[in-house]
């Protein structure tokens, strides 16, 4: 194998602790407590309440092949590629529901939209980065 950049290791650490975030938010999400239910505005509320379960599933589809990709790209396993599409495929979806099929903007405004949009940009670029390490040579 080729001898790595170091920036190919700062967006591989930088990809872990993104997806990371990513989990420790579906975590907190869906083991809220009631306190903290309680804490939210009511729109939050509402829309917490109102996510169907295939949202939630996408939401841990994202974030845990995400962050499993993150971990096999530290390891420089050509995988990661697969774990990125399918975290992206994971992202799109949720993205889809968020802005098409909820009321998401109208609750919150346009900043509903701004998270879906992030997200798939790093999606995106996290499965590019893993093609383009590949075909670099630097996964196996």
């Amino acid at each position: 194998m080729n001898k790595l950049p170091m920036w190919f290791w700062v967006i591989a650490i930088l990809s872990l602790v993104w997806n990371l975030i990513g989990v420790y938010q579906y975590i907190s999400m869906r083991f809220i407590t009631p306190e903290a239910f309680a804490q939210m505005d009511a729109a939050m509320q509402q829309l917490h309440n109102a996510t169907p379960a295939w949202v939630t599933g996408a939401f841990a589809t994202a974030v845990f092949s995400g962050a499993l990709a993150s971990i096999l790209l530290l390891l420089r396993k050509s995988v990661a590629q697969l774990f990125f599409l399918i975290s992206l495929i994971a992202v799109l979806v949720q993205a889809s529901y968020i802005l098409f099929m909820s009321n998401s903007i109208e609750l919150i405004g346009t900043q509903a939209a701004a998270l879906p949009a992030v997200l798939s940009i790093m999606g995106i670029f996290l499965l590019w980065f893993s093609n383009f390490s590949k075909s670099r040579g630097w996964l196996s």
